[in-house]
This record gives C-alpha cells, sequence and structure tokens, in this order.
C-alpha cells in the first residue's frame, strides 16, 4: 500500500472517529437521558458548530486533497493538518475524559492512536519526498559533470 493511500485511510478513520465521538454522546438520549444544556435561551452557538464541522470534516477533507497531488508544498500541508489533528484529539481527550459516557473510554484512545499515526505517516511523507528530491539534484549535478566532462574531451 503506498503511503498516500495509507494517509488517506488514516484521514477517513478521522472522520469516523469524529462521527462515533458525536453518535456516542447522544445516544443516552435514545434511553431517556434530557441532554439539554442548562441555563440556555434555545439559541445554538453556530460559532461552535462551525467549529466542529471544520475540525471534523473540512481539514479532513483538505488533508486527503493535499495527498492526492505530489507537490511539496500541498505534503508540507498536509503534515501540518495531521499534526495539528493529532494534538487536537490528545488535548480533547484530557478535556473529555474522566466521562460518564463508558463509550468514550474506546473511542478517545482510538482517536489519539490514530492522529498520532496519520501525523507520523505525513511527517514521514514529507521526509520522503525531500529525499527523493536532494536524489534528482545529485543526479542531475552528476549527469551535468559527465556532460561538461564529455565536451571538454571532445
Amino acid at each position: 500500500m503506498t503511503r498516500s493511500i495509507k494517509i488517506s485511510v488514516l484521514w477517513l478513520l478521522t472522520v469516523c472517529g469524529f462521527a462515533c465521538h458525536s453518535i456516542c454522546d447522544v445516544l443516552p438520549m435514545f434511553w431517556g437521558k434530557n441532554m439539554a444544556v442548562a441555563a440556555t435561551d434555545g439559541n445554538v452557538d453556530q460559532g461552535m458548530i462551525v467549529f466542529m464541522m471544520t475540525l471534523s470534516f473540512l481539514i479532513p477533507a483538505c488533508g486527503v486533497l493535499c495527498v492526492l497531488w505530489k507537490t511539496k508544498a500541498l505534503k508540507v500541508i498536509n503534515a501540518v493538518l495531521a499534526v495539528l489533528i493529532g494534538l487536537f484529539n490528545i488535548a480533547h481527550a484530557f478535556m473529555e475524559l474522566p466521562s460518564d459516557n463508558a463509550g468514550q473510554y474506546v473511542i478517545m484512545p482510538m482517536m489519539i492512536i490514530v492522529g498520532i499515526v496519520l501525523a507520523w505517516h505525513s511527517v514521514k511523507h514529507v521526509k520522503a519526498a525531500n529525499e527523493q528530491e536532494q536524489s534528482e539534484d545529485r543526479f542531475d549535478a552528476a549527469e551535468h559533470e559527465q556532460d561538461q566532462t564529455k565536451f571538454k574531451e571532445d
């Protein structure tokens, strides 16, 4: 499996993890638990909704799109996004746990693992691109040197 496919699968797992995390939060409603936030006026915090949609869909979608194209800048952007998601997963788990919802004890550690593996593979992807670029530069320099030697001999 190529590195870009691995990274895309890890981004997909990230989206699935965010979806499972949200579902796990609202499942107690089906058993009659009151999920309403106390002392609110019924208005939805639009900023939080936009933040969560950005975090759970837009950033992973941008990460996958960055992996699809082979430019170095997009690989770096993907690595930065992956590291941010990994750090967010770690911080969010420490904010969320301990939880009265047992499902979060399964989802959050897995989200941390997926985030760390995603960041690791993404950074390796950038390093591999750098190494490939350097080897191409060395090859071009050696080829140029051979051409110069041939020219001098002629």
